[in-house]
């Protein structure tokens, strides 16, 4: 008799220690759906950042700070959207056509730096040293540009840019 007391004893030990392990498991499932739920909902609600757009503004960097003379349309081109295209300058003015041929513009310790970025839009700061050779001489300016990209049917384009050099 003591015997079968002694086993559904254990058995009732047993069946609540089962229980209590299923209680416990379903919590922690809700708690992790809980969990997961956020983490979507948090992934759904931030900004996303293009690094082609990174990459773009880089080469646009690249190509219209690295010149001789004066910079080049056909370097620059491809990345601009048509009413940034009308505001930069790609040539000098005739006069002065004779004393341009002697500079040069070239780019250094360029870093990008990836903005705000929504909808297919991305803010990019370009930080370089602009050096100049002017007959001769360097001249090291540090220069930073800011510039607004549009993911377009043409790729990642410039469609606004802020130019500072000090």
């Amino acid at each position: 008799m003591k015997r079968y007391v002694l086993i559904a004893l254990l058995f009732i030990v047993l069946m609540g220690f089962n229980i209590f392990q299923y209680i416990e498991k379903s919590n922690l499932q809700n708690a992790l759906d809980n969990n997961e739920g956020k983490l979507n909902n948090m992934v759904e609600e931030s900004e996303s950042i293009y690094f082609e757009a990174g990459e773009t503004a880089e080469k646009f960097i690249l190509g219209y700070f690295n010149y001789e003379q004066y910079p080049k349309k056909e370097d620059v081109e491809e990345y601009l959207s048509p009413t940034v295209m009308n505001e930069l300058n790609f040539s000098s003015p005739e006069e002065y056509e004779e004393e341009m041929s002697d500079i040069t513009s070239s780019v250094s310790n360029l870093n990008i730096y990836l903005g705000d970025a929504v909808d297919g839009k991305q803010k990019v700061l370009g930080v370089f040293d602009n050096i100049l050779n002017v007959y001769g001489g360097d001249s090291t300016v540090q220069s930073l540009i800011e510039v607004d990209l549009e993911n377009t049917e043409n790729g990642w384009q410039i469609v606004d840019f802020s130019f500072y050099q000090y």
